[in-house]
């Protein structure tokens, strides 16, 4: 057998890099873990184990010179030993047949009450997972998280405060026009266009009249939220509309609901689009997007308004 040097690295648990490739110091197989302190293959681990129980004692016929691989490591057991201790492996980490015996133990009871921990937890039935399946259906069909459709919901460039605000108004007109049509003959119609109208009215009084550029400029957060709200709401009533037994509903009932619960579930439906790097909303692309102080100010601005 040819004498030659090592040069497998010998790398301790602390030092271990989890993306680097697992390779045995012993023998350069591929390891499958730490074993014993040293990051070995599987027969390595083993012959380690059997040679520190038996306190086996061999000889090298090469002068303990010898080059231990994966196709020779079985031909020379004394430098394989030796390569084993010199790479950090120690026989105190060596676990007693009681020992290996309670650890056996531990690992098939943790497993048995994970078991029952798995049995007790509460199942869907049937009915259930069908409803939540029409449910996820529901949103994912009325909610778009990049807002790539809100664009025609508002003037298509910034202008001026004059022009802004005759922009934002006719904007909100036509909104309120489509949505009108839109929902015609049905219940839901009732409560889209009394929303919109609101908002209509929201955006006139308080940003439509301006008393002077720096008012307008003051108030420059209502339009925008009435719009975001505007196409906010209509979603909401969309997926309303899908809810399994919400048509089946009075008219009365359907709008009582809507009108209780739409905030919520547009602040819900909100964080899907919020981002942790800049803290805003980005709806429909840069020029859309809001932080927590826009949105605050233009509620601020509408309470104090009126």
């Amino acid at each position: 057998m040819e004498p030659m040097t090592v040069t497998t690295s010998v790398v301790g648990p602390d030092e271990f890099d989890r993306n680097a490739p697992r390779i045995c110091g012993v023998c350069g197989d591929k390891a499958t873990g730490f074993h014993f302190n040293a990051m070995t293959c599987e027969g390595c681990k083993g012959f380690f184990r059997r040679s520190m129980k038996r306190k086996a004692s061999f000889t090298c016929p090469f002068n303990g010179s010898c080059t231990i691989t994966k196709d020779n490591r079985r031909h020379c057991q004394a430098c394989r030993l030796k390569r084993c201790i010199d790479i950090g492996m120690m026989k105190e980490f060596i676990l007693t047949d009681e020992e290996v015996q309670r650890k056996k133990e531990m690992i098939l009871k943790r497993k048995e009450e994970e078991a029952a921990r798995e049995a007790m937890r509460p199942r869907l039935n049937e009915e259930q997972a069908r409803i939540i399946s029409c449910l996820v259906e529901a949103h994912h069909k009325t909610y778009d998280a990049s807002y790539s459709d809100f664009s025609r919901f508002r003037p298509p460039v910034r202008e001026g405060p004059v022009t802004r605000s005759a922009s934002r108004a006719a904007s909100l007109h036509s909104l309120s026009d489509t949505s009108s049509d839109s929902f015609n003959h049905s219940p839901e119609s009732v409560d889209t266009k009394m929303n919109l109208s609101n908002l209509l009215m929201m955006y006139q009084d308080g940003a439509g009249s301006p008393d002077s550029g720096e008012e307008d400029t003051k108030l420059s957060m209502l339009p925008h939220l009435a719009d975001l709200v505007s196409y906010s709401i209509q979603k909401v009533i969309g997926f309303a509309k899908m809810i399994p037994g919400f048509r089946e509903l009075t008219a009365e009932d359907q709008i009582a609901l809507l009108k209780s619960s739409a905030i919520e579930i547009i602040m819900l439906r909100s964080n899907q689009s919020f981002s942790l790097e800049d803290m805003s909303w980005s709806c429909g692309g840069p020029d859309f997007k809001y932080c927590i102080n826009d949105v605050t100010k233009g509620w601020f601005e509408k309470k104090h308004k009126y």
